[in-house]
């Protein structure tokens, strides 16, 4: 039958290396928890990341007599069911948005034709939407919108889109519809960062948003064993260290 102190001096070995193989496996993760954390309080989220000091919401003004608009318009609204109606912002000014089991179309309430906005047309929309203090602006069709930062979507895959790149300090960018010219997002650098350290924090390297999967469930676990083995290691430091003490003040008796 092995002894206490046998038992120790075989358990303390295999502690350590649980320890250390640990902490490199979370030690990262944990890293990566910390400095999101970080990130996030500094950064300024509404100025920066909502691009709130730079952008503003685009106004809904109804124009007068929006309703004889809209009736005289009444081929297009009985061209099919309708499943949900709202009223927009678009690069051509207010329009009714009518949602269809076979896509969505649009009505200016202005009575006139609603036509896909071209590159004028977004640009004029933009620097009306804009309140920052650049002056160059870029503005071009995208069939897809890259990944940036490897693993950061800045309009979730949506594609088909209009944008408009301003030149200033964050790199604003206004994304919208490529077929009515509506906001779909704003984004810039400050909000790419944002993002990067978000799914880093969530371990949610593709949708960003799911906080309860298996992988931030692991780490978590790995971590509290790793707290558990540490704290393991220092009680039998401590008692080691007590024993030596306990010893020496025997001996320095004896003497």
């Amino acid at each position: 039958m092995s002894s206490p102190s046998s038992t120790r001096r075989t358990l303390t070995p295999a502690l350590f290396r649980w320890h250390r193989w640990l902490g490199w496996i979370v030690g990262l993760q944990v890293l990566a928890w910390l400095s999101g954390g970080l990130l996030f309080t500094w950064l300024p989220f509404k100025d920066w990341v909502k691009a709130e000091a730079l952008v503003h919401k685009p106004p809904l003004q109804l124009p007068p007599q929006w309703v004889a608009s809209i009736a005289s318009q009444a081929a297009a609204l009985e061209a099919g069911p309708v499943l949900g109606l709202s009223a927009v912002a678009t690069a051509q000014g207010p329009a009714l948005r009518l949602r269809r089991a076979g896509g969505d179309s649009w009505l200016r309430l202005d009575g006139q034709a609603f036509v896909a906005p071209d590159a004028a047309a977004i640009e004029r929309f933009a620097r009306s939407l804009y309140k920052g203090g650049a002056v160059g602006l870029d503005v071009a069709r995208v069939a897809r919108v890259p990944v940036r930062a490897l693993i950061v979507r800045e309009t979730a895959d949506r594609g088909d889109l209009w944008l408009a790149s301003f030149d200033d300090r964050l790199q604003t960018r206004l994304y919208f519809d490529g077929r009515s010219g509506e906001l779909v997002a704003v984004r810039n650098d400050a909000w790419v960062l944002y993002d990067f350290f978000w799914r880093l924090h969530l371990m949610d390297y593709g949708g960003g948003e799911d906080f309860s999967h298996p992988l931030v469930k692991a780490a978590s676990l790995l971590a509290i064993v790793l707290v558990g083995t540490g704290a393991a290691l220092s009680i039998l430091a401590a008692r080691r260290a007590w024993r030596q003490r306990t010893r020496r003040r025997e001996a320095a008796r004896v003497a």
